[in-house]
């Protein structure tokens, strides 16, 4: 199936950054995050098994991600998001990465400090606007990018059918 896209157009106006619970600590990935970063990704998502070195792939070593950003909680890695940059699909825009929130500690902002931890980071850059690619069922995701201004884009024939479904399901749910 096709991902979603969604854009925030203007880099400018970013929400304030929420302030951080007590405990946690916002940063640049480290080394040593390796191991309890992948295990914080595949707690996050149940679609993805992820390793080491499926971290190591497509965060850490991949050429196109440019920073990682981690929460970290006791020491331990339990959000994180990543800047990538992909001019060839989106020519000057800055594309947010892999947002994920260790399941025991949603519900604090950590995705909404570690995406707009990144896009402050496309600012430093250059980046005239950021889009994100995501999937229907990501209902908490969508909602808070919604809040922070991310628009949806219709690039395939069935985003405007997915897209009503999607706003149906969020104005039902309480999230």
């Amino acid at each position: 199936m096709v991902h979603l896209l969604m854009r925030l157009a203007d880099l400018q106006s970013l929400p304030l950054m929420p302030e951080l619970p007590a405990g946690y600590t916002l940063r640049e990935y480290k080394d040593s995050d390796l191991e309890p970063l992948a295990k914080t990704l595949d707690l996050a998502f149940d679609d993805v098994d992820w390793t080491p070195d499926l971290l190591k792939e497509r965060l850490i070593e991949a050429p196109d991600v440019v920073k990682t950003f981690v929460v970290e909680f006791e020491g331990k890695p339990i959000a994180t998001a990543s800047a990538r940059i992909m001019d060839d699909k989106f020519p000057g825009s800055g594309y947010l990465h892999w947002v994920g929130v260790h399941p025991d500690h949603r519900g604090k902002q950590l995705g909404t400090i570690v995406t707009i931890a990144v896009l402050r980071e496309f600012v430093k850059l250059g980046c005239k606007d950021a889009v994100l690619e995501t999937q229907d069922q990501r209902l908490p995701a969508i909602k808070t990018y919604k809040n922070m201004g991310f628009t949806e884009e219709h690039i395939h024939e069935t985003h405007s059918l997915r897209w009503a479904m999607i706003a149906e399901l969020l104005a039902s749910a309480n999230l």
